[in-house]
C-alpha cells in the first residue's frame, strides 16, 4: 500500500488482483488480468475528478497522466476507453504465482493467470479472447491462441498497408502450427471513422497477400451465439479443422461465460 498526495492509498495492481481473486468469478478476475497486462483501460472519471487533477497539475496535467490517452468516439467525444503501458508485464504475473502460494484466493489467482494469452488491446479483444481460448469445460472453444504477434510485412505488402511491421490483435493456430488465422477485432470507438476503415481494409489485403486468412470480428459477431458460431464455422474452416457440436453442457457452460464476460465494462 502507498499514501498520495489526494489522501488516497493505493495498492500494486497485483496485489490488487490477488485481493480481487476471492470476491470475484474466475472469469471476471481473467478479465481484471487482461486489462491490467494489457494497452488499454476502462475508466469513468467524474468531472468533479479531472477537474481537481488538472487544477492540482496545472500545465504538468499531460505529463501527469503518464501515457494515457483518451479515445475519442467517430463524433470526437470523449469515452470511458483509454490507451496506456500496460501495469503489469505479463513476466511479473507469472513469477507473482509463485510468491501467492498458500495465500487466501491464491488458487483462484492461479488458475487465471494460466489463462491469459498476451497483451490484449481493447475489451473487445479480451472478450474474443476467453471464447475462442478458454476450454470448452470453461465455455470457449480451446483453440490455440496468441495476442498481439508482430508480423513483419513483405515488400508487397508494404507497398500495400504503407506499413514495415503490423500486431495482429489475435493468431489463431491449428494443434500442429500448420494452418493459422488471424482476427482483427473492430470495435466501434476505434475503427468507426471512415478513415480507420481504409486503414483496416489497406492492413487486411497486405496480411491476406501475404498468405494470412484474416477475419473481422464486430461485437455483434462475438455476442450473438448464433452468428458466432458461423464466424466459428469460418475459422476452423481456414484453420483445416472440423468445427464439433458443443453438448448440451458445454453449451450451458458457454452461455454462462458469456453472462460474464458480455457486461457494462466500466461497472466490473
Amino acid at each position: 500500500m502507498r499514501q498520495t498526495e489526494f489522501g488516497l492509498d493505493v495498492a500494486s495492481p497485483l496485489f490488487t488482483l490477488l485481493t480481487l481473486a476471492s470476491s470475484v468469478s474466475n472469469e471476471r478476475l481473467i478479465m481484471c488480468m487482461y486489462e491490467m497486462c494489457g494497452t488499454f483501460a476502462v475508466c469513468k472519471i467524474a468531472p468533479q475528478v479531472k477537474s481537481a487533477l488538472e487544477q492540482a497539475y496545472g500545465s504538468r496535467w499531460s505529463d501527469a497522466r503518464s501515457g494515457w490517452e483518451n479515445v475519442k468516439d467517430v463524433s470526437g467525444n470523449p469515452t470511458d476507453l483509454w490507451k496506456r503501458p500496460p501495469l503489469i508485464e505479463l513476466s511479473e504475473l507469472t513469477e507473482f504465482v509463485d510468491k501467492v502460494r498458500g495465500l487466501r484466493g491464491a488458487k483462484s489467482f492461479i488458475r487465471a493467470a494460466k489463462c491469459i494469452t498476451g497483451v490484449a488491446a481493447s475489451p473487445l479483444e479480451v472478450q474474443a479472447s476467453m471464447l475462442f481460448g478458454l476450454t470448452r469445460l470453461r465455455g470457449g472453444e480451446g483453440l490455440r491462441l496468441t495476442n498481439n504477434v508482430e508480423i513483419r510485412m513483405t515488400r508487397s505488402a508494404r507497398l500495400i498497408s504503407g506499413l514495415d511491421r503490423r500486431y495482429a490483435n489475435i493468431l489463431l493456430a491449428n494443434k500442429d502450427g500448420s494452418r493459422e488465422c488471424l482476427v482483427e477485432c473492430q470495435g466501434k470507438a476505434i475503427h468507426g471513422s471512415i478513415e480507420s476503415k481504409i486503414s483496416d481494409s489497406d492492413r487486411t489485403t497486405a496480411l491476406q497477400a501475404m498468405g494470412y486468412p484474416v477475419v473481422l470480428m464486430t461485437y455483434g459477431q462475438l455476442a450473438d451465439f448464433d452468428a458466432f458460431r458461423v464466424v466459428m464455422e469460418l475459422i476452423m474452416s481456414y484453420l483445416d479443422v472440423p468445427l464439433k457440436d458443443k453438448t448440451p453442457r458445454q453449451q450451458e457452460l458457454e452461455r454462462r461465460l458469456r453472462e460474464e464476460i458480455f457486461i457494462d465494462w466500466a461497472g466490473m
